[in-house]
């Protein structure tokens, strides 16, 4: 078995061949176009893009100043391509052969999801899983998990109702922690059909162990984008046994590992034992995945492992991603009073028109919240930045050309194989060729105005969702987009309906948008939260 000495002079070995390689493979077309002055040779202009205490400081002040696309350095002196352009973007996403996730993030999700990660596999066996799991998350299927998502916005209201009871004119508290239970709870009932209980008792041990995890992930540190940049170089089995050192992070991702297989392990033979014992049921989203792929033929039925790791990348997605959708979405209510009152009204009455309860064609009709929710999403991009790295020579197209350093314009970017470039999702959702001068302010208005038509008239559309890159597109569209637009919609109206949402006054009550694995409200400390002031209101409020 290797040594921990030997994977350290590996190391070594490999960050001197990095050195080597990068040398002799430098891009010279990438390298003539214009960005910022590296901070350091070592780190390039990460910390800038990522550590920054406001994600997008330096980010959105870089697309003013040199355009769509640019060049960014990384560490040890590598020129990556940085664009928001929707044509480039459009391509990076659309052509998958040439065009795939990073070594980084295959890594990543193999270690924590594992090795049949949805989120780490390409060509075949993402088309064969894909195939069994997008019928599950049609609109349709979506539709009839409307009683389990309006009962959890329930226990979720009755909860804060509970904690408020005792205070008439408001109580100021951190509620970021049960938003995030809430959305744990829809993932295990809704897709998985498994009880959490998380808004009452904060979950189980499968439910603990995610959330640790989740933690452990979000934090970024500087060794962290080195490792980015050496892991296409570096053997496997060096991460592998890096698992086993006496550290808090590597044995909590062990910890993950175990619980998650053997409750992945429980819930698919589960299923499958109710399939062969003729029970056939729809009632979550697995059950349903499981049923289709027993169906499937031969060559398109999918190993136990190809569901299996879905679970956890499923986890992931739902759970982290739409929490922090809901908890931006409430910060932005509780900054305009006015607004909040507009959105409260109109769930009033559609609601008092389906006798109390909203019906699932109801949400589509609440257009001050779906507005609040569609504003979120661009200005709060769920994930700010992603990449995707070259297979073989080819070239990234654009729609704007790029004036180079020496002069010329470049309307087309040479990639070698290997090369990495940089999708700039929050930059695209902030761009104001698509979304007008006003593009930094939150306004949601625009959805309601000649602005959004504007933008749905373009010929070049990125996500299933607006036009947003919120979601991606192409072959890695967000398998669940449709159910955390639904799961929003459904957690907000309830609130929005029972509660008043204002601003902590002073230190306490400021929060900080920071990228993790998603972007998350953080306090000046860089702990998730988010401090708001709330008060329960009566059935005629508004």
């Amino acid at each position: 078995m290797p040594t921990y000495t030997s994977a350290l002079l590996c190391a070594v070995g490999v960050f001197l061949l990095y050195n080597f390689v990068h040398s002799v493979r430098r891009n010279k077309v990438v390298a003539r176009i214009p960005g910022p002055k590296p901070s350091s040779w070592l780190y390039g202009s990460l910390p800038e893009l990522l550590f920054t205490k406001n994600y997008g400081e330096y980010e959105y002040q870089w697309q003013k100043t040199f355009g769509m696309t640019y060049r960014v350095r990384g560490c040890m002196g590598e020129d990556r391509v940085f664009t928001s352009d929707p044509v480039a973007l459009r391509a990076l996403f659309n052509n998958n052969k040439i065009f795939e996730i990073t070594q980084y993030h295959r890594y990543l999700a193999s270690i924590l999801m594992g090795d049949s990660s949805v989120f780490g596999v390409e060509h075949a066996v993402h088309r064969r899983i894909r195939n069994v799991f997008n019928p599950a998350f049609t609109q349709s299927h979506i539709q009839t998990l409307l009683p389990a998502l309006q009962s959890i916005a329930t226990r979720l209201t009755g909860k804060l109702e509970r904690d408020c009871s005792q205070v008439p004119d408001g109580r100021q508290f951190d509620i970021y922690e049960v938003i995030q239970y809430a959305t744990s709870d829809v993932v295990a009932e809704a897709v998985m059909g498994y009880q959490f209980n998380s808004i009452e008792t904060g979950g189980d041990e499968v439910s603990k162990n995610h959330h640790n995890v989740i933690a452990l992930s979000s934090s970024r540190t500087k060794s962290a984008l080195l490792a980015d940049s050496l892991i296409p170089y570096v053997p496997r089995w060096i991460f592998r046994a890096a698992l086993h050192l006496p550290m808090e992070n590597s044995q909590g991702i062990l910890r993950y590992q175990k619980v998650m297989r053997s409750w992945s392990n429980k819930l698919v033979k589960q299923k499958n034992e109710n399939i062969n014992l003729g029970i056939r049921t729809d009632g979550d989203l697995l059950s349903t995945i499981v049923g289709m792929n027993e169906d499937q033929k031969t060559s398109a039925h999918l190993k136990p492992d190809e569901i299996k790791h879905q679970i956890p990348s499923i986890m992931v997605a739902g759970q982290d991603t739409t929490g922090n959708t809901i908890a931006f979405a409430l910060h932005e209510l509780a900054q305009n009073l006015e607004w909040q009152k507009k959105v409260r009204a109109e769930i009033l009455k559609v609601r008092e028109f389906s006798n109390g309860e909203l019906r699932d064609s109801d949400y589509d009709k609440l257009s001050y919240l779906n507005a609040h929710l569609k504003e979120t999403l661009r200005f709060h991009a769920p994930l700010p930045i992603t990449e995707r790295e070259a297979t073989e020579d080819t070239v990234l197209p654009l729609s704007k050309p790029v004036t180079a350093t020496d002069g010329r314009e470049i309307t087309e970017i040479p990639l070698k194989k290997g090369e990495v470039v940089m999708c700039a999702l929050a930059s695209y959702n902030r761009n104001t060729d698509l979304w007008g001068e006003d593009a930094d302010i939150f306004d949601a208005y625009r959805w309601l105005d000649e602005r959004s038509k504007a933008t749905a008239g373009r010929s070049t559309t990125i996500g299933p969702y607006a036009n947003l890159a919120s979601f991606l597109g192409g072959p890695h569209v967000c398998l669940g987009w449709r159910l955390a637009v639904l799961e929003a919609q459904i957690i907000l109206a309830e609130l929005v309906s029972k509660f008043s949402f204002e601003p902590v006054k002073g230190p306490a009550g400021i929060i900080h948008p920071a990228v993790a694995i998603t972007l998350q409200p953080v306090s000046s400390e860089g702990v998730p939260h988010l401090p708001l002031r709330l008060k329960v209101l009566g059935h005629t409020s508004a």
